[in-house]
């Protein structure tokens, strides 16, 4: 049996808590008073709560949960399994905490607070870097993107490692540009696997994009990756597109 504990990283400005190991009383009264202490000596306003670790809480454990996420002005419950969204759902949520079940629902509900605002157009860094004049996809991407004032849009990727099995997972864009863009993880499965891949530059990478509320049109990419990146305890990766055909 492990010990519940929470570890925290940043994807644009809002907080991630991912919460691992087997819950108890004593460890949810622990964990849920570093939480409430963290938010409040931030002054946090958005936070995610990653619960795709956790397979079941009792109601007084979910009671201490949800009045750690009381203050700021959005709190998100990620990847509950279908148990827990049933306890969940049966326990009071205030009006400031949601149940967001997938990336999707996150990207939907905090838009552009996920961004990097002070990095819009910076995907792939140096000039000599990018795709001077960007390509169809990636000027097409850019155009619709900027229009819903840089909101953030879930996505499908691929990873091909050669004489590997390809690597697929969700993600969430956080930063785009003609020639590329900048994509975070949530589920922690996917950042992990993600992190293990040695070395990563330069694979072929599928991104696929369905629609959603904030981004209706549907886009299938093709790119490779040019780096990946720590940021705030999180990891992300940059990836240029190819050239339109």
């Amino acid at each position: 049996m492990s010990r519940l504990r929470v570890s925290t990283r940043e994807i644009g400005n809002v907080k991630v808590f991912d919460l691992q190991g087997d819950p108890d009383q004593e460890g949810l009264q622990d964990v849920a008073w570093k939480i409430q202490k963290s938010i409040r000596r931030h002054r946090l306003q958005r936070v995610i709560l990653n619960v795709q670790k956790i397979r079941t809480l009792d109601e007084m454990g979910i009671r201490k949960l949800v009045a750690a996420f009381l203050r700021p002005q959005r709190s998100v419950i990620f990847g509950a399994s279908e148990t827990l969204s049933d306890q969940l759902k049966d326990t009071y949520l205030p009006s400031n905490v949601k149940l967001c079940p997938t990336e999707k629902e996150v990207a939907e509900d905090f838009g552009p607070f996920l961004f990097h605002k002070e990095e819009i157009g910076r995907v792939l860094g140096n000039k000599k870097d990018r795709v001077h004049g960007g390509n169809g996809f990636g000027k097409n991407l850019e155009r619709r993107r900027s229009k819903r004032m840089h909101v953030a849009i879930p996505l499908e990727m691929t990873l091909h490692p050669k004489g590997q099995d390809p690597l697929q997972g969700k993600a969430i864009s956080t930063n785009i540009s003609e020639g590329g863009i900048f994509v975070e993880f949530l589920d922690l499965d996917v950042l992990k696997a993600v992190e293990a891949t040695n070395p990563i530059e330069n694979l072929p990478v599928s991104i696929s994009i369905h629609p959603s509320g904030n981004f209706p049109e549907e886009y299938h990419l093709e790119g490779v990756v040019r780096r990946k990146e720590e940021r705030k305890q999180g990891l992300g990766l940059a990836v240029q597109f190819k050239p339109a055909p």
